[in-house]
């Protein structure tokens, strides 16, 4: 799986989430993240969603079971 940096627009808030593509990262963050945060994880005018290259160089691995593995706030 890939690796993904799930962001608000407005810098408030910033996901790492491993996940099979895209939609599906904007999704996993939409419903694992608190329920005000919903509509800002769901709204691509809210928040953009990046592939993560190198993951490894991170300290991010693409074995394993999807999901948020960090929540960066500002």
């Amino acid at each position: 799986m890939a690796i993904f940096n799930v962001s608000a627009r407005d810098g408030s808030v910033s996901l790492v989430i491993r996940a099979r593509c895209m939609s599906c990262a904007r999704q996993l963050a939409a419903d694992r993240s608190p329920v005000h945060e919903k509509r800002l994880w769901r709204d691509p005018e809210l928040s953009s969603v990046e592939l993560v290259g190198h993951p490894e160089r991170l300290g991010y691995f693409s074995e394993g079971m999807n999901g948020i593995l960090k929540r960066i706030t500002a």
